[in-house]
């Protein structure tokens, strides 16, 4: 049967593909809507109104909304997430754990609070028709933080993400009834995430014995993915606005180390692991939004808005050794193993949501009061569903106004965002363990646990504000 054992190399690997899934944030997955104060406010209907910088995200077409030659906006979010997870028990663990022999107990996602930046600058350049915007953002997002020793570490344990646009567009109005705008992105994903695995080898011990689990850390970078944006800005009547956008999808090939601590049974005493370089690459969905406006200027707004997310381009998750490879020494029974390239299925599903928002400025106008909601379903199917991401069908509400003081505004808004609670008996996401993966044949009826089954819990809530300058 040693022969049969595959080193934890191939472990380290497979544990990391999940967790290089989008991260913070598009709504439906990684992500939450909407990003940017003002848009935030209305339950993310800003696609036909975009009125402020932060639309060469979400429509390059309405920058022609600048009325100054020089505009500046600089937004701050924070987002506060709530989670927690109680998996389903299983009697094994129950008669094998003395920790866990009443049951699994309930985890709770212990990260800390996200801050999130923005910042844009604009200028048509002394030409009527145009408008030229340079920004900085990061889509809204949360964290995940999880008991490094919990039952749900075979799942995650924590996880560190960054996505980073770096954005030039350019809008041209060539009528009062028409405009366009482009926008050209440099993406940048940073990932580290920590995740336990078992080399659990089926001849001895059982799958969750702790001397057998082992701690695997990845740390991956993409400098540079190229995409961009479009959109459109209708006004066929007065009074009357149609926006059309569409974000281009992403791909991403992240680069980075990958370590891992071996099991602290003596069974691994002599074994070492060789080469610390992975690739991973993964797709970023297309995006495409509509929305359906009507106001009177300088009064009032309503807007309905639909956004497809189509996060089905997210079906596999594609990793292989970099570098020398990846490889085990001392294997017992077999010397050396190296790892080789592997895909990780994950089967999300397209997201759609439906977003209302309405505005108001009473007055002369030196203050504007906001609100919106919506809803949207969720991208992860039960089956693969995780800790890694607790999606799900959800709505959200949301508040916010802005007060203008001459040349400059102060937008403040705040949602309170609630994922439907999801509880799952069908998961097919086992413990990550290799040497199963590779040849069931000496595990005979105690293959790997299943570890996705179980009840999940999620709630977000954001405060952000924006201060925005024109002159």
């Amino acid at each position: 049967m040693n022969r049969r054992l595959l080193p934890l190399a191939v472990a380290l690997a497979l544990c990391i593909a999940p967790a290089l899934a989008p991260s913070p944030a598009h709504a439906g997955a990684f992500y939450l809507p909407e990003r940017g104060a003002r848009a935030l406010s209305l339950g993310g209907a800003f696609i036909a109104g975009a009125d402020d910088l932060n639309a060469q995200w979400l429509n390059p077409a309405a920058l022609t909304r600048l009325s100054h030659d020089l505009a500046l906006y600089l937004d701050f979010a924070v987002i506060f997430s709530d989670q927690s997870f109680r998996r389903q028990d299983d009697p094994e663990v129950m008669r094998k754990d003395p920790r866990y022999a009443a049951g699994f107990p309930t985890v709770e996602d212990t990260g800390p609070p996200f801050p999130d930046p923005s910042l844009a600058v604009a200028s048509n350049f002394g030409l009527e028709d145009f408008v030229f915007c340079l920004g900085a953002y990061g889509p809204y997002a949360g964290t995940n933080q999880w008991p490094e020793d919990g039952p749900q570490r075979y799942s995650l344990v924590n996880l560190s993400a960054l996505e980073f646009f770096v954005q030039f567009s350019a809008a041209w109005r060539p009528s009062k009834h028409f405009a366009v705008g482009v926008g050209l992105q440099w993406v940048i994903t940073a990932i580290k995430q920590r995740l336990v695995i078992s080399s659990y080898p089926g001849v001895f011990g059982w799958p969750e014995q702790r001397d057998l689990d082992t701690l695997a850390e990845v740390d991956v970078a993409d400098g540079f993915s190229p995409s961009g944006n479009v959109g459109l800005l209708i006004t066929p009547l007065t009074g009357f606005d149609i926006g059309l956008s569409l974000q281009l999808p992403v791909s991403a090939e992240a680069s980075g180390t990958l370590r891992v601590n071996k099991p602290s049974h003596y069974y691994f005493s002599d074994t070492e692991i060789v080469g610390d370089k992975i690739d991973v690459a993964l797709d970023f969905p297309a995006i495409a939004r509509l929305g359906l406006r009507l106001y009177e200027d300088g009064l009032w707004s309503v807007e309905l808005a639909s956004v497809l997310e189509m996060w089905s381009a997210l079906d596999v998750i594609s990793v292989s050794p970099g570098g020398d490879g990846i490889y085990f020494e001392g294997v017992p029974g077999i010397g050396r193993y190296t790892v080789k390239p592997f895909d990780i299925e994950q089967h999300y599903k397209d997201v759609i949501s439906l977003r209302l928002g309405g505005s108001w400025a009473p007055g002369a106008g030196d203050y504007t009061v906001r609100a919106g909601f919506f809803y949207e379903n969720g991208a992860p199917p039960d089956r693969t569903l995780t800790v890694l991401d607790i999606d799900g069908d959800k709505i959200g509400i949301t508040l916010g106004g802005t007060a203008r003081f001459g040349k400059f505004q102060l937008d403040l808004a705040a949602a309170w965002i609630e994922t439907f609670q999801r509880a799952v008996p069908n998961s097919e996401k086992a413990q990550v363990n290799p040497i199963y993966t590779a040849d069931d044949e000496p595990f005979d009826d105690t293959e790997p646990s299943y570890v996705g089954n179980g009840t999940y819990s999620a709630r977000n809530f954001i405060i952000a504000t924006t201060f925005s300058a024109g002159f």
